[in-house]
Order: structure tokens, then C-alpha cells, then sequence
């Protein structure tokens, strides 16, 4: 066999050898994996602050226990139509910040305003007019604040998920 021959079966040998071993993927940081696990953990928060604050206040509201059974319906609702589309942009998001952060980050600002949306939305009733026991404006805006509760933590939950498995390599 002549030396060329030897040389390419050789260089191919170990081709075929580096192509069948995985590259090795560089460890990320513990205190990185924490501070994105912080935010799933928040998220988690704004789902226990739903559920615990939905039947107290309906009742503080005036609502019907007819109607409260409506308002569950848009937690279902929004996860069916928000998680998935917020899933394709964030798949294919092209920012300086990362394909997931803009979504998380702007879930998080949703998440703020919603809450205070909900926590003051008596007050904002009594502003815009609601006066005695019957407050249908208070309920539009406790409502509303509840409705973008449930979108954001939709609009979180999916992105900050795929960040974790982006970063540990799943």
C-alpha cells in the first residue's frame, strides 16, 4: 500500500472517530442557573397570588359566584392561545438580549401592572365613579387586571422554561 493511501485511510479513521464523539458543552454557572430558576420561581408566586386572591375579592367585589366560575375560564383560555404563540416569536426572536429575555422581561412589567390593576381596583372604581354596594366598574377593572394576571404569567412561564433547558443544554 502506498504512503498516500495509508495517510487518507488514516486522516478518515480519525474523521470518522471525531464526528462519532459528542463536542463537549461548557458548564454553565450555578448562580446563572439560580437566577433564571429565581424568575420560574416568581412566576410560580404570580399563580399562587391568582388563586388566592380570586375568591376573596369577588366576594369584597359583590360578584356573583356564577360569574367567578367565568372569570376561572380565562386562565385556560389565555394558556391555550398565549403559551404557544409567545413560544413560536420566542423561538425565532432575533433581539440583542436574547431569543427569550424580551418576553420574560415584558411578562414581568405585565405582571406588575396587573397586580396593581387588581389590588386597586376598588379605588379605581370609586375614581371613576362607583358609589354604594353595586360597583360594576370596580369589577370591569378587577376583571381586566385579572385577565392580563393570567396572559403574563402565560406570556412568562413558556420562555423563561425554554431559557433553563436553552442554558443546561436539554
Amino acid at each position: 500500500m502506498p504512503q498516500d493511501e495509508r495517510q487518507r485511510s488514516k486522516s478518515r479513521a480519525s474523521t470518522s472517530r471525531a464526528v462519532a464523539r459528542p463536542p463537549a458543552r461548557a458548564k454553565v454557572p450555578l448562580r446563572k442557573l439560580l437566577k433564571v430558576a429565581s424568575v420560574a420561581g416568581g412566576i410560580q408566586f404570580g399563580w399562587a397570588l391568582q388563586l388566592s386572591l380570586l375568591t376573596p375579592y369577588v366576594q369584597e367585589l359583590g360578584i356573583p359566584h356564577a360569574w367567578a366560575s367565568i372569570i376561572w375560564l380565562c386562565g385556560p383560555v389565555s394558556g391555550l392561545f398565549v403559551q404557544p404563540l409567545v413560544g413560536h416569536f420566542s423561538d425565532r426572536c432575533t433581539s440583542r438580549f436574547g431569543r427569550r429575555r424580551p418576553f420574560i422581561v415584558c411578562g414581568a412589567i405585565s405582571i406588575a401592572v396587573a397586580v396593581l390593576l387588581i389590588g386597586l381596583s376598588a379605588d379605581i372604581g370609586w375614581l371613576l365613579g362607583d358609589r354604594g354596594d353595586f360597583r360594576p366598574r370596580a369589577i370591569a377593572v378587577f376583571v381586566f387586571g385579572f385577565w392580563i394576571l393570567d396572559v403574563a404569567n402565560n406570556m412568562t412561564q413558556g420562555p423563561c422554561r425554554a431559557l433553563l433547558a436553552d442554558l443546561t443544554g436539554m
